[in-house]
């Protein structure tokens, strides 16, 4: 019936036919109508340019620009407040946004321009009142969005000026303090959202006279709702003042109105730590609530420590005196004392941590050594130095702000520096804390900073801060430490200037190492030129290694690395010669000084002579030479004073060779470099290397096969003997294994550095050795046994039964026939013992004569990249192939292939033209050995892939020399193929058909 009755309704009078325009508009209502809840609904979404598009349109809609109806109008700002209560976190700025500009432009010029909408700015208030007033009996967290809604509809409602233009309107300005400074009050929790909105409506108010009395209405809202000893209320006073004159603040708040005075430290600290003597929000005392738990500082704590490092900086910059600054014992009292506190919870911690790290990213360099306080450090290194610590992780994120801060401004380095390692730090902090925070401060600091920073070492280095030697070594440990960090960390060594005086920073960071390495203060020294407690032996020992290092950095200089090695030699030599006359530790017989003074006549002649020459390559060479072996002869180094005696005649060598052009000269540079190369220290290594690569021109082919010799000595104890030339005794205690406190100064093979040049190949040599050690190890201990049981006249079956129940023949034994038995014993086990150390030493030794080989073919790759096109290079060919056989060291193997790989792609040589000898019979030779070395690798992949691309790149030299070559080499891969060395493998014959194929060639 009900249905019938809707049916008529609908049905036209007289029998007329319907009409479409009401149905038309309907649909256009529900059209618009699902539209527009879509834009609300677009409002809360996540994607920020999602809700601007959707608050857009919804304000171009009720622009009173397109005539909206007055209905609809009042409708969109009721939605919009009720959107501002909804759990869904981007709800509240979409409809905030919305709502403030949608109020902007209804109340343009403080005039409705909507047709028929009969709502005032205080119809808008009861609006926000009505729309947000939680009714019935809800649950928590539906009153906390209804009041957080109520206090965005304020917001949108300050923020869209309809109360201040085009007049203010006090009225309903205090009206919504009144809402405002109400919620602050009872609930603790929105308090810091409510100041924040309060504060930001002053700072919008830009100190017009004209909103004097707004202010005053907030002043006094702040004392009747008891706000003014909040954060908030401290915030908002400081903005006022900064803003007007003290004649707008109230008497009786703050003594002589000001918060910051230091009188009001002590309750200024209380307020904020939010510590306001608490009582219920309705106590006789006034006092109000602390808030919950809030892991971040609120806004005020930023206001006030920038208001002070403000105003501290105005005056202090105005009477030219940064001591009398008020900041550092400010941050004390405020900060330090309050948030630092031993009793301080984990919480308030926190915020100081945060509060630390953004103003340590912001202050200027004159406050910067004031953050660094005692309590602040103590948690700083407490809660850093273990990951189980509460306040770990907040207290590595200030120490990176620290870092932060010096890579954003390097000028701020050195105060940095200073207040880390002031009394209030450390100078190991970065061993303590587990962190590189001084290793990253250094290596962005500037010049400046770093002279600054060197002088800070050399006061510690003198006085660490303690009597006792055992601290006292680890301090000054790691201020060799730092100064090996600021020299390999430092980027621009092309603006240092050697000749320069002493101020250089560089000069005085090696001066520490130097001074205190190999010199001892004399007996007239001044009391404050003597390091207390004494240098120890073992702080030396490492100073000396860190200055290698250091020099070891310095070589990667380019054309500049010899003269920082003459500068470090200059440095040593001229001690004794300078005013306060420091003794040398070094002592030597008078041969030996004899000899250490020929070397310094014969480096002064050389470093003399090259600056005037055009072989200034040369030169540096022989400096590098030179300096590094003196260096290790005041190390201690008894070997080194042999080597001077070797360089010396190698260089003489090299003057007869170039007048008479002999080759000996280079062969005994040549061995020389070789002696540079076996020893375990890197640096000498890269004197090697740097030394080889300035001669490489010059050397030989006699010259390239010394060393090419080395890769064919055999991994033993015998190839030991032959690469060191030692005695029985084997290699010396201290040899590539040892020395390992300074791993940044030994080079050990890295048994993961490289990756395997064929995944699917095995180490065949290394599996055999292994296979070799355990059938040594089973007849080893079969012998031991042996001679076990036949001292013990038992069979070995009786010794595998020793443990069970039975009786044996030894437990008859009586005390007189065990004595006898000891030396027969003894001797066994001592057998042993020898027979073990033999295996380790076999062990050891093939380790070094593989790092010896690995050193050699650094020096032969270096030559092949220099070299490419010096015909000798081919000579490198074959030792290269023999090294990536299958049954070689498997190390040794890839880094042959790296090297051949790298020297045979023309791509990376395609400025350089192949080699061109000038006979061609010795590349045909060439050829066909490497076409015979293919089948000597048991048909490994990889070894096939080597022969195949060594053959190709000589196969490319003979056709540059001659394309008449290609039908003979042609004839030369048939004739391989015909004596089938390569079995079932055709790489090579496909390689070389393939490559053809591509230059068209053959046809």
């Amino acid at each position: 019936m009900g249905a019938k009755s809707r049916k008529r309704e609908r049905e036209p009078a007289n029998g007329e036919p319907a009409s479409a325009a009401p149905v038309k508009r309907r649909r256009q209502t529900n059209e618009e109508t699902l539209r527009l809840s879509e834009l609300y609904e677009h409002l809360a979404a996540e994607d920020e340019e999602v809700r601007l598009r959707a608050a857009k349109q919804i304000i171009v809609k009720f622009s009173p620009d397109n005539g909206p109806s007055a209905e609809a109008t009042e409708k969109a700002l009721q939605r919009l407040i009720r959107g501002l209560c909804s759990q869904r976190k981007a709800a509240r700025l979409g409809f905030c946004i919305t709502l403030t500009e949608l109020l902007r432009q209804l109340f343009d010029q403080g005039k409705v321009t909507v047709e028929g909408l009969s709502l005032d700015v205080d119809g808008v208030i009861k609006l926000v009142e009505e729309n947000t007033k939680v009714e019935g009996n809800v649950a928590g967290q539906e009153r906390r969005d209804h009041a957080i809604g109520k206090l965005f509809g304020f917001k949108a409602v300050i923020q869209s000026s309809i109360l201040f233009e085009p007049e203010v309107l006090l009225e309903c300005w205090d009206k919504v303090l009144d809402h405002v400074c109400g919620m602050a009050r009872d609930i603790p929790w929105l308090r810091e959202e409510c100041g924040m909105v309060l504060f930001e409506a002053v700072k919008n108010f830009e100190s017009r006279p004209v909103f004097e009395q707004c202010v005053q209405q907030l002043l006094q809202r702040l004392g009747s709702f008891r706000l003014a000893h909040t954060p908030e209320g401290v915030a908002i006073w400081l903005l006022i003042q900064r803003t007007y004159s003290d004649s707008i603040l109230p008497d009786n708040v703050w003594y002589k109105k000001d918060p910051l005075g230091k009188k009001e430290r002590p309750k200024l600290a209380r307020v904020m730590k939010e510590d306001f003597r608490t009582g219920s929000d309705t106590s006789e005392d006034g006092t109000i609530k602390t808030a919950g738990a809030n892991p971040n500082p609120i806004f005020a704590w930023d206001v006030v420590l920038s208001e002070m490092v403000q105003r501290d900086g105005k005056q202090a910059s105005t009477k030219n005196d940064m001591s009398k600054s008020a900041f550092p014992q400010f941050w004390i009292d405020v900060v330090d004392n309050n948030l630092f506190s031993s009793s301080a919870s984990h919480e308030r911690k926190s915020w100081g941590f945060k509060l630390f790290s953004s103003l340590i990213t912001s202050a200027p360099d004159w406050a910067i050594p004031s953050l660094f306080s005692a309590n602040l450090m103590r948690s700083l290194i407490n809660q850093s130095k273990k990951k189980d610590r509460f306040l770990h992780a907040a207290s590595l994120a200030a120490l990176t702000s620290v870092q932060l801060r010096v890579r954003q401004e390097p000028s701020s380095a050195a105060s940095i520096f200073d207040a880390l390692t002031s009394k209030n730090g450390i100078i190991d902090i970065d061993n303590v804390t587990r962190t590189k925070t001084l290793e990253q401060v250094v290596q962005y600091a500037d010049n400046d900073s770093l002279r600054k920073i060197v002088r800070r070492l050399q006061s510690i280095h003198h006085r660490p801060d303690t009597l006792d030697q055992k601290t006292a070594d680890i301090r000054r440990q790691c201020i060799g430490d730092i100064v090996l960090n600021i020299v390999k960390g430092y980027q621009n060594y092309e603006t240092v200037d050697l000749t320069t005086g002493d101020d250089s920073w560089l000069k005085s960071a090696l001066s520490i190492l130097i001074d205190n390495a190999y010199f001892i203060p004399n007996r007239t020294a001044k009391t404050e030129a003597v390091p207390l407690p004494p240098i120890s032996d073992t702080t030396r020992k490492v100073y000396q290694e860190r200055l290698s290092s250091c020099l070891s950095r310095l070589l990667r200089t380019g054309d500049e690395a010899s003269s920082y090695a003459y500068l470090i030699l200059g440095m040593i030599r001229s001690r004794p010669d300078s005013t306060d006359h420091p003794e040398m530790i070094f002592k030597a017989e008078d041969s030996v000084k004899k000899t250490i003074k020929k070397a310094f006549k014969t480096l002064d002649s050389i470093s003399e002579k090259g600056s005037k020459s055009s072989q200034k390559s040369t030169t540096a060479g022989f400096v590098l030479l030179y300096a590094v072996t003196l260096l290790q002869v005041f190390n201690g180094d008894g070997d080194a004073v042999l080597m001077l005696d070797d360089l010396d005649s190698a260089r003489k060598a090299l003057l007869k060779q170039k007048k008479t052009d002999e080759t000996g000269g280079q062969d005994a540079f040549v061995e020389v470099l070789l002696t540079f190369l076996g020893n375990e220290r890197t640096l000498f290594s890269k004197i090697a290397e740097e030394a080889f690569t300035v001669f490489a021109s010059n050397i030989t082919s006699h010259g390239l096969q010394s060393l090419t010799d080395i890769l064919d000595t055999p991994e033993s104890l015998e190839g030991q003997k032959e690469l060191f030339a030692q005695g029985e005794d084997g290699m010396e205690e201290d040899g590539f294994s040892d020395d390992m406190e300074n791993a940044s100064d030994v080079e050990m093979i890295d048994e993961g550095a490289e990756e395997s040049a064929d995944s699917g190949s095995e180490d065949d040599s290394d599996r055999s050795a292994s296979e070799s050690e355990e059938e040594d190890d089973d007849e080893e201990l079969t012998n031991f046994e042996n001679k076990i049981a036949l001292a013990l006249q038992t069979s070995k079956r009786g010794l595998d039964a020793a443990g069970s129940d039975e009786s044996s023949d030894e437990s008859d034994m009586d005390d007189d026939q065990m004595e006898a038995l000891d030396p027969h014993l003894e001797q066994i086990f001592k057998q042993r013992k020898q027979s073990t150390n033999k295996k380790q030493e076999r062990k050891d030794a093939k380790q070094n004569v593989v790092q010896f080989k690995s050193r050699v073919l650094d020096l032969l790759s270096n030559y092949l990249k220099k070299e490419y096109s010096n015909p000798l290079s081919l000579d490198i060919l074959l030792p290269l192939l023999r090294r990536i056989r299958a049954g070689t060291n498997k190390k040794i193997a890839e880094k042959s292939m790296k090297i051949l790989k790298a020297y045979c792609d023309t791509r990376a040589h395609h400025k350089a033209p192949l080699p061109n000898p000038e006979e061609v019979e010795p590349v045909w030779e060439l050829l066909k050995a490497i076409h015979e070395e293919s089948g000597q690798g048991s048909g490994a992949k990889n070894h096939l892939d080597a022969c195949s691309t060594a053959s190709l790149h000589v196969v490319k030299v003979l056709l540059g020399m001659d394309m008449a070559n290609y039908s003979k080499v042609s004839t030369v891969y048939k004739e391989s193929q015909k004596e089938g060395s390569w079995g079932n493998k055709s790489t090579m014959v496909t390689r070389f058909q393939d490559w053809c194929k591509s230059k068209q060639l053959g046809k």
